[in-house]
């Protein structure tokens, strides 16, 4: 038997040494048997909802069979209307199919056109794509040999190698030696010697 929000609400429990909280087993008996309370109404509202719309179908069945009886009077109008329409409807489409068959055949013409056009420019795209490859080729293998020269020439300067480098400091300090007392003695710059 389904419960309802009073038999929630005044349902008794036994008490026992560690049981629950009374308080919150009745706050939480007060909260089931409210929302029970707002479903039930919820239920109620959709109820008479429903019968309202049963109400406003039958007005509408009343009101339908009176289209109906229009729609006999309609019908038989309209077929009148059909009988002409399929004679207008054949020579129509007579008209259009021979319209359709001379747009078809300017289009064939106009594709053969196209297509033709579209290979013959496909075919300069390929020369040219052609010619690049040849130039871009021709720059690498150039660029190539330069970039070994470079390579070659800047591997070989004496600045890169220990040895040369300290050989050249040591040059320099000497030279920078020999100089630095002519410099003192001498106030006034030399002019360059040419």
């Amino acid at each position: 038997m389904p419960l309802s929000p009073l038999d929630i609400r005044h349902q008794e429990f036994s008490s026992q040494m560690f049981g629950y909280s009374k308080k919150e087993v009745r706050a939480l008996l007060e909260q089931i048997a409210d929302e029970m309370e707002t479903a039930f109404q919820a239920k109620e509202r959709e109820l008479l909802k429903a019968q309202q719309m049963q109400y406003e179908v039958k007005q509408e069945a009343v009101q339908a069979s009176n289209a109906v009886e229009d729609l006999k009077r309609r019908e038989e109008l309209i077929s009148r209307t059909l009988v002409f329409a399929e004679k207008t409807k054949a020579d129509i489409i007579g008209n259009a199919r021979k319209e359709a068959e001379n747009i078809i055949h300017e289009a064939e013409l106009k594709a053969k056109r196209v297509i033709q056009e579209t290979k013959q420019y496909l075919n300069v795209l390929d020369h040219q794509y052609m010619h690049l490859k040849e130039q871009k080729r021709q720059f690498l293998m150039q660029f190539r040999v330069e970039l070994q020269t470079f390579m070659d020439r800047i591997g070989k300067d004496p600045l890169l190698t220990k040895d040369a480098e300290q050989m050249l400091d040591s040059e320099f300090k000497r030279i920078k030696e020999e100089i630095q007392p002519q410099i003192g003695q001498n106030t006034e710059p030399n002019p360059p010697q040419k």
